[in-house]
């Protein structure tokens, strides 16, 4: 993983320096359920709170390494990621008075961003591995939010 430069990205104060790279890291450790339930749990709270359905603007700063992982992942890991981009783009929100990030929408470029990766999700709906359904989920909400 490419060292990250996320100070300038507001995000939870329950953070410490380290929290959004290890969520990142578990994400790409993930090898069976467990760990990709785990491993999800834990980007979802670096990224906001979890329990609320809300995310800050370092979301928009991880957006590259998401994208890495699906490329790049194992099943496990990419699975984890696309559960986890399900939550963020489909019910999660904002955290008040984060809504916008150098004058732009915050969930607006994180649902585009999340438009883009049909390209890299597609593929993986075909099949019947760890990665399939969830895969088939999130294209169903690609396609939702395309109407």
């Amino acid at each position: 993983m490419n060292p990250l430069h996320l100070d300038h990205f507001p995000q939870p104060e329950s953070n410490d320096p380290g929290s959004v790279e290890a969520a990142l890291d578990a994400l790409w450790r993930a090898s069976d359920e467990p760990s990709a339930f785990e491993a999800h749990d834990a980007f979802l709270w670096a990224m906001g709170n979890n329990h609320a359905g809300t995310f800050y603007p370092v979301v928009l700063g991880v957006l590259p390494e998401i994208e890495r992982l699906l490329v790049d992942g194992k099943p496990w890991a990419q699975r984890a990621t696309m559960e986890a981009l399900i939550d963020l783009g489909g019910t999660f929100c904002p955290e008040e008075g984060h809504e916008t990030y150098l004058g732009g929408s915050v969930q607006e470029t994180l649902r585009a961003f999340i438009q883009s990766m049909r390209r890299h999700v597609a593929p993986l709906a075909i099949g019947d591995d760890a990665r399939a359904k969830t895969a088939i989920d999130l294209l169903e909400l690609m396609d939702d939010q395309a109407i």
